[in-house]
């Protein structure tokens, strides 16, 4: 075995390995695995980039598929992008722009040909990012939204749902972005908190007796008001119902009305009804018998109609609203206008405030849908985990709304419903038809619209896999076993995902829906361009390593618990991939102080050597191989659970503490002072090591390919790469090894605490005594002496019942016996003691400047949040120290009178 350098190098690593795998077609399923287990990726979108958010949510399944694929199943990650319709339209129409032209000018098959340019050249990125991340998709599988396959399925299902009444289509009100032109669903649209104007206008009543006040956030509105409504309880206004109103700015008359939805504590308890323009309105005109009239003031394109009369026609609707509030204040009917903080909703894609507009729309009938999904949750058929997410589902599902499927875009999957102009017949078909079946004319016309993307993307778990075909990856791989995402979709998305595959498939998309945190900044705020606090994941991994920065998300990603992300974190990890470097340098360094021969035979039963039964083995390797399996069957249960920081801790735990601290500590005594056991050591060393690296190797892929590729030819059998070798599971422990070790350790330990309070030099070879209180213990630590010096750094060590204390000896108590260190000739007490008085008012002089400042009302008004926290962490810590300071002090002064 090549003796690895000195410290880890990055550098081509990470491309290395990847591409071997690839050239291997290790991502692809194995055919003699086991049994299926799928996951479709939730499909980035065409125009993105690698974002934090991505960056989990593909850590978090490539560290299952991995998992999965050593545990021999036949595992597989199908990838893919969406076609993302406004985003990609916008990015380029935004190019057309900047070229002098638009959509409309060079027409819809040109501007199609267009995008798929685009897409061809810049679509990749997204994907090649994944790839750096170690992504272990099946690339030969990825998809694409509008491929033809999936289109084909799209039209599958529109048919299939048009034919049973499950869409229609309908002219009402929707939420319209002016900017992208095209209609929203409701969970398309932001609703952000904003600082307006309740503005309070006087409504004249007809024939000049009196007026009444209404109060409004949207006086431009008012132009296509067609009532006013007042709660039928409320007192004030009982007798004026009935009554006529002249509507000011206008020609026209409107009624005063009753309606039990509206609010008498809102404004003046009257409002203004402009069915057009707003969904509780539109509900109170369709409830009229004859339903109000609706009358659109605003257009798609956000600029008021004719139908706003003369003076307001073609102004943009924000200039109409600051005239329509000087026309009124110049005839006196502005009463006042009150500050007032409401909800106002935007544009997901291009943050444009919506306009509610009446227009024809296609739409799904979801309720039918919707109770089966329900159902699937209830009875646990589909797990949410964290469950807290389930009460949100139901509560969404059992207030579903229809769904708006329809988009005024060009790219996307045009609507397969076409039209006869010479008879008025509609068709929907799967296939463009060539003429109409009603009256045999071929001048038929595609409706313009396309799909939503959410619509495409409902179909993926089943679509991606072949369907409408019967495919053998669908009977092989659907219903998927999880799907990992974020709770910001679990609408848009997951929920929709669930009806449409229990729809089309009589079976559930997935069994589990694990939906993750959120990545937030170090001080816990939400990462946004406007803040500045954008983490580049791309530059990270530039710095620190992809190996590190997957750690680092994996530690943190606790249920229902969002994640601090902080650079600082990832660099404490990449200090983890260097201590695993340098244990295996360790044992490839000591592998030449055995025999081929002898290790050969130590190596031979590896799982003799696994479960302990070799009698070449020491206490320390029979204990570490105990706590190897202990940690695999950990590991295992916590990554079935989904609580891949309780997995990812488990093993660093493990690696770093248990197997570099202390187990490599006490191989160097064994290897240089026990001949008998050393060959058993380096086998263990290396057996260790290897399931060390296995058990990483779904969070760590490039280091602990790159190491185990070098201990390869100790490992007899072993397949060509870490990525297809056996995941550890839990072996027979021994639990005797452990106790037996644990007095060992608690002996160390001890004795290493009371060289650091004491301030003991590290080169003084103390003497310890060790008051035993069982014979249990006495008879292991004796056993042990030489392992205990060489760990403690101690000269004579003594342990039996009969012990003494001896005068002056520092005294350390714990579970099994009590520690005694004379500290005769270790140290100067009194100086020892001058010399903690002097630190300690250091500390007492810090304090006394943090105390002032954290009483200070004008810093703790005036500093961030973060900084207050810090100084106040700082202060629990000096205090902390304070104490530790006098308790040292207090044990010397004891020390002293007992000597004197």
């Amino acid at each position: 075995m090549t003796k690895p350098d000195k410290q880890y190098n990055l550098e081509g690593v990470e491309e290395k390995w990847y591409a071997l795998w690839l050239e291997k077609g290790y991502f692809a399923p194995d055919p003699s695995g086991c049994e299926p287990y799928s996951i479709v990726i939730p499909p980035p979108n065409v125009t993105g980039s690698l974002h934090m958010g991505h960056a989990l949510n593909a850590t978090l399944q490539d560290i299952l598929v991995r998992w999965k694929r050593m545990l021999g199943f036949k595992a597989l990650w199908v990838p893919g992008t969406d076609h993302a319709g406004i985003a990609t339209q916008n990015v380029v129409e935004r190019e057309l722009s900047r070229e002098g032209l638009d959509r409309h000018r060079i027409g819809r098959e040109a501007f199609v040909e267009r995008v798929w340019k685009w897409k061809g050249e810049y679509g990749g990125r997204i994907i090649h990012q994944l790839k750096r991340l170690g992504a272990s998709c099946d690339w030969s599988r990825e998809r694409f939204t509008l491929d033809e396959g999936l289109s084909r399925a799209v039209r599958e299902v529109f048919v299939r749902l048009f034919e049973e009444g499950l869409i229609y289509r309908d002219n009402r009100l929707i939420n319209w972005c002016p900017r992208c032109r095209t209609a929203l669903s409701d969970l398309e649209v932001e609703h952000e908190e904003v600082e307006g104007l309740l503005t309070y206008i006087k409504y004249p009543f007809s024939g000049g007796s009196g007026h009444i006040v209404v109060a409004t956030t949207r006086p431009e509105t008012m132009l296509g008001d067609t009532a006013v409504a007042v709660n039928p309880e409320d007192g004030r206004y009982r007798d004026l119902i009935g009554r006529m109103i002249d509507l000011p700015l206008t020609e026209r008359r409107i009624p005063l009305i009753a309606d039990s939805a509206v609010d008498a504590a809102f404004g003046t308890g009257a409002v203004k009804v402009t069915p057009a323009h707003d969904f509780n309105d539109e509900a109170i005109a369709r409830r009229r018998i004859p339903p109000l009239p609706f009358i659109t003031v605003i257009g798609d394109d956000g600029r008021m109609t004719d139908d706003a009369g003369k003076a307001y026609a073609g102004l943009d609707r924000h200039t109409a609203r600051k005239k329509v509030i000087a026309d009124l204040k110049a005839l006196a009917l502005i009463v006042k206008e009150d500050r007032h903080r409401h909800s106002v909703g935007h544009c997901y894609r291009c943050k444009t405030i919506i306009e509610p507009l009446p227009t024809l729309q296609w739409y799904v009938k979801t309720q039918p849908l919707a109770a089966a999904a329900i159902d699937a949750v209830r009875r646990g058929k589909i797990k949410i985990i964290p469950s807290s997410w389930e009460n949100t589902y139901f509560s969404w599902m059992e207030n579903i709304r229809d769904w708006c499927i329809s988009r005024q875009i060009w790219w996307g999957h045009r609507i397969p419903v076409w039209y006869c102009d010479a008879c008025g017949e509609i068709m929907v078909a799967r296939e463009a038809p060539g003429s109409c079946r009603k009256c045999g004319a071929t001048g038929l016309r595609q409706d313009e619209d396309v799909l939503d993307t959410w619509f495409s993307s409902a179909l993926w778990p089943f679509s991606t896999l072949g369907w409408p075909g019967q495919t053998d990856d669908l009977r092989t791989f659907y219903p998927t076993s999880v799907l990992v995402t974020a709770f910001d979709i679990l609408f848009f998305w997951v929920a929709r995902m669930i009806m449409m595959g229990l729809k089309f498939m009589d079976d559930m998309p997935f069994r589990d829906v694990y939906i993750h945190a959120l990545v937030r900044d170090s001080k816990g705020e939400k990462m946004s361009k406007s803040k500045g606090n954008v983490v580049d994941p791309l530059l990270i991994i530039d710095k620190y390593g992809t190996d590190a920065f997957r750690f680092t998300l994996a530690a943190f990603a606790a249920q229902g618990r969002d994640i601090r992300f902080s650079e600082e974190r990832v660099e404490g990890y990449r200090f983890f991939v260097n201590k695993l470097w340098n244990a295996a340098r360790f044992i490839t360094m000591n592998i030449t102080h055995v025999s081929e021969d002898a290790l050969r035979d130590a190596l031979k039963d590896r799982d003799a050597l696994l479960t302990a039964r070799g009698s070449f083995l020491d206490l320390p390797d029979r204990w570490i191989l105990s706590r190897l399996s202990g940690v695999a069957e950990e590991v295992g249960r916590a990554l079935g659970e989904y609580r891949f920081n309780d997995a990812a801790s488990g093993i660093y735990q493990f690696v770093w503490h248990e197997f570099c601290d202390w187990y490599i500590e006490m191989a160097k005594h064994i290897i240089s002072d026990k001949a008998e056991y050393r060959a058993g050591t380096v086998a263990c060393l290396i057996a260790v090591l290897d399931n060390s690296l296995r058990l990483l190797h779904p969070f760590m892929p490039f280091i602990t390919e790159e190491i185990w590729q070098g201990l390869r030819e100790y490992l007899p059998g072993s397949p060509e790469s870490i990525m297809i070798a056996p995941y550890p599971t839990a072996l027979p422990g021994d639990s005797r090894a452990e106790e037996e070790m644990r007095y060992i350790m608690e002996a160390v330990t001890g004795i290493r605490n009371i060289r650091g309070e004491l301030n003991v030099s590290p080169a003084a070879h103390v003497t310890v005594l060790l008051k035993t209180f069982g014979d249990g213990s006495e008879r292991i630590l004796n056993q042990n002496i030489p392992l205990i010096r060489k760990l403690a750094r101690a000269g004579e060590v003594r342990a039996g019942k009969a012990l003494e204390k001896p005068k002056g000896a520092a005294t350390g108590v714990r579970d099994f016996f009590e520690i005694y260190v004379p500290v005769e000739g270790l140290l100067n007490i009194e100086e020892e003691i001058a010399r903690l008085m002097k630190e300690k008012m250091k500390v007492a002089e810090s304090l006394k400047f943090l105390e002032k400042k954290l009483l200070s009302e004008d810093f703790l008004a005036r500093a961030p949040k973060e900084i207050v926290e810090k100084e106040r962490a700082k202060y629990r810590e000096l205090v902390l120290k304070d104490e530790r300071l006098e308790g040292s002090m207090k044990r010397l002064k004891e020390m002293g009178v007992k000597n004197g």
